[in-house]
Parts: C-alpha cells; structure tokens; sequence
C-alpha cells in the first residue's frame, strides 16, 4: 500500500464513508455485493476484518482522518470480537473508526442481531417507543424520538460504544427524512419555530440527547450529524441529493452543539456535469468552477464547524461506481475549502486495484492537502510519488485528463501505449507492477480497447 509524504490538511477533517456489506477490499468472497443499502452481510466474517484492514492501510498511507462504517456491528459478520478487530487496528495506525449510528432509525448502535443496543430489538421490548407515520401506523423500524425510554436508551447506548470499541468518534443519522407522528412529537411541534422543516426538527430531537450524552468526549472524538440536504438557502422536490435546505436557517444549527461537525451533502451542489479535466490542468481554481446556481461563490454552511459528503462516484450515481471521479473531487475540496469546510467524506468501498478508483483515492490524498492545486500538481506531487518520477505522473495526468476531456491526439494515444508496452517488458511482482497497472489501464482506455468502468483490467 502507498505511504506518501503529506503535509498538514487543509481539509483535515475528511473521511471514507462505506457501507460493510458492499466495501469489497477482498476480491475472492463469494459474498461481494456491489450496491444496495442495508443490505444483509454475505461474506465470510473473516473478510470484515481484512477489508477494512486494507482500507485502514490505504488511509493511513494516504494521510485521510478516518472511515465511516454503517453495519459496524453485526451478528454475521463477527458479532463484537470482529468489530473489535477493526476498530482496534485502526487506531494502532491512527486511523479513526466511526460507526454509523442511526439513531431514530438505522439500527441503533449494534446494527443488526438480537442485542439490548439494536435499535429493532429495543423497539420490539418497548412498543409505546415505536415511531408512528402520518396515517397513525406504526413504523415497526423506527423509534419515536419523544419516548421517555428511547431516551434514556439513546444515552445508555451511545456511552456503550466508547465504552467497549477503540472508536474515534460516531456518524450520526436518523433516518433521512422520516418524521414521527406520535401525540408526544406532535405536541413537541408546537415548540419549535414555525415553517421550520419537519425533517430538521425530528434530527434535532435525538441528535440532541445523543451529543449530549458524550458531551465530555466532543474535544478529542468526532461526531459527524447528517442533515442528508445541502446548505442552499431555497426550496425544492426532494431526492437523493438534494441542495436545499428548505429554509433560510434551520432551528437545530441553533439547537445542537457548535462544536461538533454537520455534515451537509454536497452531491447535488457540485456541478452535476463536472468540469473536464482540462479545465483544471493548469487552473486551481477556474472561473467555471464557481459558475454554479447550487453552489453561489460566496455561500458558506450556517453551521460553526461542517463537512461536505459528495456522495458519487458510488453505486447511486449515474455513471455507476466504477468510474473515475477525479475531477468532481477536485471540485468538492476546492468549494469547501474556500466555503470554510473543515473536511471532505467519498465512498471507499472499491478496491485501489480498480484503476479509476487507485486515481479517486490518490486525487483525494492530494486534494484534501492542496485544495488549490492543479491537476498537474496531482501529477508531479502525488502521482510521482506513485509512478517513476514527478515528471511520469506529470506526463500521466495529462493524458488522462485529455481522455476525460475526450481531446486525446494521436501523441497522446502513441505515448500510453509506448510507456504500457515498455514496462510490460520488465514488470514482475515488486518491480513497477504498480506503475505497468496504471499505464496500461490508461492505454487501453486512451486506444478505445475497453470501457473505462472495467473492473476486470487490473
């Protein structure tokens, strides 16, 4: 695994978000899933432990804060002893563990199996806990955040998990936009600011018994809160990824502690076609860039201390999440940089043998250190230290973002397969098997012989 020299982040609060069941390190588990959400765990116990050794490694090596695991703990995947494991490695390489933690929803703090910190088995002991919908029907997966026993559960539960793993922190969500119509959350409404989103109102409901129960652990834990919207002051439909934050300032910024990290999704505040490459070649910062209704230049979070979660490339993205998303992880860093962004989170799910993502992963390293750099920056800084020398990674990404900028010339194309074809002479395991995978991926893709989301050209 890399080990590249890295200075002090500008973005140095920036994360891998994954999911167990999908984040696929180990390539031989009959059990691999490549999409879904809160899907079962089909692999072998064994292989929760080493795909995320390998990913603990990657982050360590590249200098990334920490991972987001949602299905932390499980029954089928090793029950306690495995999620031990994980975490414990990790903070052998100083690399922060956070499990997902639903707290109205998503599982609770054992997210799947016959546990007293299960979120479905406390609800299923405490039927006067469960959340209600619109029509008064009970939602049989979430909590009511208003129940005195969910309280006092939520606390009890939180403190567990530090308690008994070497965690660095939680990611806190809720379950996107549900919303409990309990007589006790109902009358809880009448409290609140009026016209204030009803999704932002239940979040601060438990968000805020939880950060209150691990108060004293806010200096030296990180307790990233989900908002699941962007920072764009107006309205709109809801989706996936939406920008807006239905409102001018939501109440809970006001509610919640300041001195814990919002994380806002900025998936749908990016550019949704991403500059090509080209454009940031030779410009850290082009004016096209900023040329965004989603994204006005000068708009920054209404929260003292944010993330920003760009939630593609990934199995919910169009182009599918076998892609390269260099360019719109240049674009994520540099926004949030100059919006006062603490940190960056991208999925790190996919192996670094897949090409495009060995390319996601180090264009991330690099940007979240150097937010105003150039791609040919990348090249020279991180990618040389990848490849032969700082002017092959030069060379490297200027091909490739001509191929992203489909502007290939012929030289280009001639170049590729004259630096694949010279190290294929050579390559063995240990001698430039790093650099002939990354020439000759870039090869074949520049010459049209494969579609670039292959997975099988290793």
């Amino acid at each position: 695994m890399w080990q590249l020299s890295r200075p002090k982040p500008a973005l140095p609060n920036s994360y891998f978000w994954t999911w167990d069941h999908s984040t696929n390190w180990m390539l031989d588990d009959p059990g691999m899933l490549n999409n879904g959400c809160a899907n079962q765990y089909l692999k072998r116990p064994d292989t929760y432990v080493e795909d995320y050794r390998r990913l603990t490694d990657l982050c360590a090596g590249l200098g990334i804060r920490g991972i987001f695991i949602w299905g932390f703990i499980r029954d089928s995947h090793g029950g306690i002893e495995n999620s031990k494991k994980v975490a414990s490695y990790a903070a052998s390489k100083g690399v922060r563990i956070l499990p997902g933690f639903g707290t109205t929803c998503y599982g609770g703090a054992y997210y799947e199996g016959d546990h007293p910190y299960n979120l479905e088995t406390f609800v299923k002991n405490h039927p006067d806990a469960r959340m209600l919908n619109e029509d008064g029907n009970i939602e049989p997966r979430g909590a009511c955040a208003s129940s005195p026993e969910y309280q006092d559960w939520l606390g009890k539960s939180i403190r567990w998990l530090f308690d008994e793993f070497e965690i660095g922190g939680v990611n806190i969500e809720n379950g996107d936009f549900w919303v409990c119509h309990d007589r006790r959350c109902n009358k809880h409404k009448e409290t609140w600011r009026e016209g204030d989103p009803e999704f932002f109102r239940y979040q601060a409901m438990s968000y805020g018994p939880a950060l209150e129960a691990v108060k004293d652990l806010h200096a030296t834990k990180d307790f990233p809160w989900a908002t699941y919207t962007g920072f764009l002051p107006t309205k709109g439909t809801h989706d996936n990824c939406i920008p807006y934050m239905q409102c001018e300032r939501p109440a809970l910024v006001d509610v919640l502690p300041e001195d814990v990290l919002c994380q806002w999704t900025i998936t749908g505040m990016v550019l949704q076609q991403s500059l090509p490459l080209t454009a940031y070649l030779d410009d850290g910062a082009p004016d096209a860039a900023f040329d965004n209704p989603n994204w006005p230049r000068d708009l920054k979070p209404p929260t003292k201390r944010s993330i920003g979660f760009a939630h593609r490339p990934s199995q919910w993205s169009a182009q599918g999440r076998y892609v390269d998303g260099v360019s719109l992880i240049k674009e994520a860093c540099l926004r949030s940089h100059r919006a006062g962004i603490e940190g960056v989170v991208i999925h790190g799910e996919v192996t670094s043998r897949n090409i495009p993502w060995a390319l996601n992963y180090l264009a991330f390293s690099h940007f979240i250190h150097w937010p105003e750099d150039t791609i040919r920056d990348f090249g020279r800084k991180t990618l040389g230290q990848v490849l032969h020398s700082e002017d092959e990674g030069e060379r490297f990404v200027e091909i490739f973002a001509h191929f992203d900028a489909k502007s290939l010339t012929d030289a280009h194309k001639d170049e590729a397969r004259k630096m694949a074809d010279e190290l294929w002479q050579r390559v063995s395991a240990g001698h430039d098997l790093d650099r002939w995978r990354f020439w000759h991926w870039l090869s074949n893709v520049a010459n049209g012989r494969t579609e670039p989301q292959t997975i099988s050209e290793f």
